[in-house]
């Protein structure tokens, strides 16, 4: 008995681990320079290659919710160096259109209906903020950012 459960146990950490390492792996299919998505005009939008901040998002979540004052800010902050740009992930058109004219939000959002570019990004959670430079993801943040952390990461990362 001892002995079964020893070999069970370790199969279960082996399939972690490799879970794991695979989870953890970035990537390399998807670059900023390739994405072009519909923004809520109803406009195809090209992302061009340089310093990108992506902000994946959905109106049904309250921490997305929460930090677009930031990203609102920080856009207008940033502009000059950084394109700012907040992917809604799999939402019908009209829902986001009301949610940003009620928000006041005045940066670029982008569409993302069919949910490719989040899983090409391998996004799992919303909110998430990728960092890119040069089309590649250089840091993500998962979960709510602030203003601070925003122009922080920039600096670290896009500089």
């Amino acid at each position: 008995m001892k002995r079964s459960v020893q070999i069970a146990l370790i199969f279960v950490l082996g399939i972690a681990l490799v879970y794991a390492i695979f989870s953890n792996q970035t990537n390399d299919k998807a670059s900023a320079e390739d994405v072009a998505l519909q923004n809520v005009a109803g406009e195809v939008q090209t992302i061009k290659k340089g310093n990108v901040i992506l902000n994946f998002w959905a109106t049904y979540c309250p921490p997305c919710e929460r930090e677009m004052p930031a990203l609102n800010a920080a856009y207008h902050d940033l502009s000059d160096s950084v394109q700012l740009y907040a992917v809604n992930v799999e939402e019908p058109t009209r829902i986001v259109n009301q949610y940003i004219k009620n928000k006041a939000v005045d940066f670029p959002v982008l569409l993302d209906r069919t949910g490719e570019l989040k899983d090409a990004y391998q996004i799992t959670m919303l909110p998430t903020t990728l960092f890119i430079k040069n089309g590649d993801v250089v840091h993500t943040v998962k979960g709510e950012i602030t203003e601070a952390e925003i122009k922080a990461l920039t600096i670290q990362y896009l500089d």
